[in-house]
């Protein structure tokens, strides 16, 4: 394995990870839904880190097509932080 199929498959794995960690606290939160205010915000942050692996991890792939994905994914992702900064 060359070095450029290393970091993919280890950008993969923490990308994995942070997806798995994000979606179990995130279940965590909706199935104790105590305090909706404050858990709204929490929610919409936990959301954060996911986006933001995946589209560093598009950004890695050189794929024919990819280019035009990371676009749309960083659009999304440019979104999302304008909204976390208005809902909070």
């Amino acid at each position: 394995m060359n070095r450029k199929e290393q970091t993919l498959f280890g950008s993969g794995a923490c990308v994995a990870i942070t997806v798995i960690l994000s979606l179990k606290l995130l279940i965590d939160h909706v199935l104790n839904w105590k305090k909706p205010k404050e858990q709204k915000a929490i929610v919409v942050i936990i959301l954060m880190a996911p986006i933001y692996a995946i589209d560093s991890y598009v950004g890695l792939i050189e794929i024919r097509g990819s280019e035009t994905f990371f676009e749309v994914l960083d659009s999304i992702k440019e979104c999302y932080e304008a909204l976390v900064r208005i809902i909070n």
